[in-house]
């Protein structure tokens, strides 16, 4: 009888099993001080080498098999990329909106802006996907550089595509369209010369996304009756209308305790609703990064993430939490939370043959993030 069973290749000399951890070291307090002053102070230019020098601190916290990565971007090239992008981009249609509404042409004006809009959506993913670019090839382990070699503009259209998928099934094409667009990006990633892999289907995510989308209903439905009783509770129509007329009194006015109440208002209102259907969702975001790792091999390795719901909802809400009671003095400390959390989380499965790696061909590129820098977007 023919023994048909398959036995796993045996690691080679050179190959090596691969350990990911997080040392943490001191100096990003005093990093976060000097980033936030100089940011003032230079009327927030300086961010572009701020975003650098975490960036540079974070990296080398990460140690692969020991060795810890090596980040070399330069703030000039961040800096560069949001200038040409301005000046290519929105100067232009500011001057010519501007121009338009001058001349008495209003509508003009906003149909030119709508279409600004509409390239920003239309060219989002190309921002980034070249920020994704970008940072690979600023990250160096062993003298080796990561890379990203396909085409930015056939992700960006793939990414529209699924913007506007997304709105005519109301949501429901999310995950086989984020499979595609990570299948896509993986596969067009490597370190040195050596590819990634991306291989997996949607399927699994079904039954998440739509605990989490009728969720999500049921949300809005409890909303929607807390806003009604609040209604009834005020008087109905004649009782809105005398609050408004009360508080427009206090506008006009300029009472500033109607205006502050009415700031803390819009706040606690935007930020309840963001708090529930941002826990909601943390769930179907979770299983997302835990199935893509598992998708993900590297030569001989494999991926395995331990994200869960809360994990996800206490990184996020932790990280808003630092930035408001700090002014957005500790946000560096969000990026390091970011990096250690998913470090931390990932194990590698199996082994590398690092011997054979060799250095990326690409060339690099001289502009930074473009307009991930231009709308400071971008947390990492």
């Amino acid at each position: 009888m023919t023994d048909t069973t398959f036995s796993a290749p045996s690691q080679p000399s050179g190959g090596e099993t691969i350990t990911i951890t997080y040392e943490e070291k001191p100096g990003l307090g005093w990093l976060s001080i000097k980033n936030w002053l100089l940011s003032i102070l230079t009327l927030g230019i300086y961010r572009f080498w701020a975003k650098t020098d975490v960036r540079k601190h974070v990296w080398s916290s990460v140690h692969v098999n020991g060795e810890p990565l090596e980040y070399t971007g330069r703030g000039i090239e961040l800096f560069l990329g949001a200038v040409v992008i301005f000046f290519i981009v929105f100067l232009p249609f500011a001057v010519l909106v501007n121009g338009l509404q001058l001349a008495g042409y209003p509508m003009a004006a906003l149909s030119f802006q709508f279409l600004l809009m509409f390239v920003f959506l239309a060219l989002y993913g190309m921002a980034v996907y070249r920020a994704r670019r970008y940072r690979l090839s600023r990250t160096v382990w062993r003298g080796i550089r990561g890379g990203l070699t396909g085409s930015s503009f056939k992700y960006s259209m793939l990414y529209f595509g699924t913007i506007l998928l997304s709105g005519v099934t109301m949501g429901w094409s999310n995950p086989a369209m984020n499979l595609e667009l990570q299948e896509r990006i993986t596969r067009e990633m490597k370190f040195g010369d050596a590819p990634f892999e991306f291989r997996g289907r949607a399927g699994p995510l079904y039954a998440r996304y739509a605990a989490c989308w009728f969720g999500s209903i049921v949300a809005y439905i409890i909303i929607a009756i807390i806003g009604v009783s609040v209604f009834f509770a005020l008087g109905g129509t004649e009782g809105f209308q005398e609050f408004f007329k009360s508080f427009d009194k206090k506008m006009n006015d300029a009472d500033p305790t109607a205006v502050i109440a009415f700031i803390l208002t819009i706040f606690v209102v935007i930020g309840v609703f963001s708090a529930i259907f941002g826990v909601i969702w943390s769930f179907y975001k979770a299983r997302e990064m835990v199935l893509f790792a598992q998708y993900t091999s590297f030569d001989n390795a494999h991926f395995r993430l331990n994200a869960t719901g809360w994990s996800l909802v206490g990184l996020w809400f932790g990280n808003l939490l630092l930035v408001i009671f700090t002014l957005g003095i500790a946000a560096p400390f969000t990026v390091q939370r970011m990096v250690k959390y998913f470090v931390d989380r990932l194990e590698v499965v199996g082994w590398v043959n690092v011997g054979q790696i060799m250095q990326s061909q690409q060339a690099l590129e001289s502009r930074g993030e473009g307009l991930m820098d231009a709308f400071d977007i971008d947390g990492i």
